[in-house]
């Protein structure tokens, strides 16, 4: 599917959401977690103080489940990763990724009820923060008994990393996120553990990974960060590096104003004579180093 939308073959799903987010991890799925995933992640920053996450380290596997459900409020983020470290402990990551659409938040009416007729003690709605709630509580179905196993051994260690194309991060969103946790009174309750990353961040790992691997082992993985690659580039995934000064440089000629004498003759004011008057037009020039301009008028009295 990857190449088919590099050339062009799959345009009217491009901009899918979910089309981005299978190519971009299946991608990571089947290469080794220190060439693709991990560096990715350790690209993201933290919503309360941009700090870069401290928790990835030693990560010598990683599962992937993909568009899973959560069992209360019925949320569906794109990803779910469980990560095993050497010490075989847990950490679990749910991915939300927004491409052209914003948070899909979900209107809740006051009553609102749940499955069992219970008053729904959901979120105001907002998306993100009614998926951080779940994750916390570890609600969210994992059909693989031993995956379910890893996630549940995961409690304490559990992100929500919010994935979109902003290149800064979209704080609208966040503070928005915030103030229902707060209202609700889960703003403290592991607040410190949803982040924030954007999809330009791709490339950035693809060329790094590139320029210390050489695959020697297994040369037909780089492959799959080429394509990859290729993909964000058709996308205009690409980061931004500042603006940078031309290099040729442009000679030109100094010119000097010129003046283009108007006579002409009329009664300024009542009770004044009549006087003549020369105008001097000036016309924009180049004087020493820049364009310059100003206005004279010369008056004779006659």
């Amino acid at each position: 599917m990857t190449i088919a939308e590099v050339h062009g073959k799959l345009s009217s799903y491009e901009h899918m959401e979910d089309l981005l987010t299978s190519d971009v991890f299946s991608t990571f799925k089947y290469l080794d977690v220190g060439n693709g995933l991990i560096p990715f992640l350790k690209k993201a920053t933290r919503f309360m103080d941009n700090a870069p996450p401290d928790f990835l380290e030693d990560i010598v596997e990683a599962d992937y489940v993909f568009w899973p459900r959560t069992t209360y409020l019925n949320r569906e983020p794109d990803v779910l990763i469980i990560l095993t470290k050497k010490d075989k402990s847990t950490i679990s990551i749910v991915i939300e990724a927004k491409y052209h659409s914003g948070k899909s938040n979900a209107f809740r009416g006051e009553g609102s009820i749940d499955k069992e007729n219970k008053p729904l003690d959901h979120l105001d709605g907002d998306q993100l923060a009614e998926l951080f709630k779940e994750i916390q509580d570890g609600k969210i179905f994992i059909g693989d008994p031993l995956l379910r196993s890893k996630y549940i051994q995961s409690e304490g260690n559990r992100y929500l990393f919010f994935l979109t194309a902003h290149y800064a991060s979209p704080r609208h969103d966040i503070e928005e996120t915030f103030k229902v946790l707060e209202k609700k009174q889960y703003f403290n309750q592991n607040s410190h553990h949803f982040y924030w990353i954007n999809w330009m961040s791709i490339i950035v790992v693809i060329d790094e990974v590139n320029s210390r691997e050489t695959w020697q082992n297994a040369p037909t993985m780089r492959y799959l960060l080429t394509d990859l690659k290729a993909l964000m580039e058709r996308k205009g995934l690409v980061p931004f590096y500042g603006f940078t000064k031309p290099e040729r440089k442009i000679l030109a000629q100094k010119y000097y104003f010129w003046e283009e004498p108007v006579k002409r003759e009329e009664l300024l004011f009542c009770g004044l004579k009549q006087v003549s008057l020369k105008i001097s037009k000036t016309i924009f020039g180049w004087r020493n180093n820049g364009w310059q301009s100003e206005k004279i008028l010369k008056k004779y009295m006659t």
